[in-house]
């Protein structure tokens, strides 16, 4: 089912001008501290690889053919960086104990080689080529999950020319290939959520290529296997998606990041499963990664956005009472050339939510500390 809620990019600049307010909000992150890492960071993860209780990071580079490694220490500096070559173009990193020994495991998406290559964890520092396995062409991004229910993580992959591709785990590392599936035209983001509030997880794909523009909801069978349901027509080239309940209904809602027309669309969940379109809002130049998080302490989700032809991070507010969404204008803050993704994490261990950003075209991270 088609539901066609696509809003011009006048009216959306309409909406947009009626909730203007006058001065962006107070900066809750400190100076963003920069490290170096490989040539065209293109993602990041944040987990504690060497069970040290802090959060560490990798990042894959994508030029570079390789993944950097930041152990992170409990000021949030992260002094200590490690190489690891990651094979032709990786694009995409997922983590997870997939050999079930107890140790963080890193998966990459080779995006140049059309395959993932699993990283076993060894005694925290020390990462081996486990499997690897064939994938659709030029897979982009992938998620983890138990989508059979056999207690073993398993993962969904989206690839460029128009695949969906399930890989189930066996708990010792290794990984079959299940189902596939067509989620439309180029997709370039995947989630998973319980949106229609059953016990199996369901995914969501968002699709940037013509005609589509829209995000596609599958419904888990839990067996591994997935219904392809309704479809959402969002802004242009839609990238990355995340989900959170924004209007506190307690029901998981999907935030679209819109990069060619520099907007963000907002999907509130309805008990049927169904999503209503809320209004779009404007971003700056470029869109592409999101993340979520109180950071003002009000009781309300704000959202920071990477933009990538801004060169800079984009703090919103979510607005008070009643009504839902958020403040504009944002707060605008510098951390490099084309910032590209961004993770939240307590790095510091202040009970304050941090972020790291991933400069694409600079060969650097940002980590910016919540004050």
């Amino acid at each position: 089912m088609f539901r066609d809620v696509f809003f011009p990019l006048s009216l959306l600049l309409g909406l947009c001008a009626g909730c203007v307010k006058t001065e962006p909000p107070v900066n809750p992150f400190r100076e963003p501290v920069v490290y170096p890492v490989g040539k065209s960071p293109s993602h990041i993860v944040a987990t504690d690889f060497n069970q040290d209780g802090v959060m560490d990071l990798a990042v894959a580079n994508t030029e570079s053919n390789s993944i950097s490694i930041l152990f992170g220490k409990n000021d949030a500096s992260f002094p200590d960086i490690i190489t690891i070559e990651a094979g032709k173009s990786p694009r995409w990193l997922i983590t997870g104990d997939f050999n079930e020994d107890k140790r963080t495991d890193l998966a990459v998406i080779q995006n140049g080689e059309d395959g993932l290559q699993v990283f076993i964890n060894q005694a925290g520092r020390f990462f081996f080529k486990g499997t690897r396995v064939k994938t659709e062409r030029s897979p982009y991004a992938a998620v983890s999950g138990d989508f059979n229910r056999d207690q073993h993580l398993d993962l969904a992959i989206v690839s460029r020319f128009d695949q969906l591709l399930i890989l189930l785990g066996d708990g010792k590392g290794r990984f079959a290939r299940g189902m596939k599936g067509d989620p439309g035209a180029i997709p370039t983001g995947i989630i998973t959520g319980h949106f229609n509030e059953d016990a199996f997880i369901d995914l969501a794909v968002a699709n940037n290529g013509v005609p589509s523009s829209d995000v596609v909801l599958f419904t888990g069978n839990g067996d591994g296997t997935f219904v392809k349901g309704d479809r959402y027509r969002n802004g242009m080239n839609p990238l990355g998606l995340i989900t959170e309940d924004f209007n506190q209904d307690q029901r998981a809602d999907i935030l679209s990041v819109n990069g060619l027309n520099d907007s963000l669309s907002l999907f509130l969940s309805n008990k049927n499963g169904t999503f209503t379109q809320a209004p779009d809002f404007g971003a700056e130049g470029g869109p592409v990664s999101v993340v979520a998080h109180d950071w003002n302490k009000d009781g309300r989700l704000d959202i920071v956005v990477a933009n990538t032809r801004s060169n800079n991070i984009s703090y919103l507010v979510g607005k008070k009472g009643d009504d839902f969404g958020f403040e504009h204008p944002p707060l605008n803050i510098s951390t490099g050339m084309a910032p590209f993704f961004i993770v939240k994490e307590d790095f510091n261990l202040d009970g304050r939510m941090d972020i790291a950003v991933v400069n694409n075209n600079e060969e650097s991270i940002a980590i910016l500390i919540g004050k």
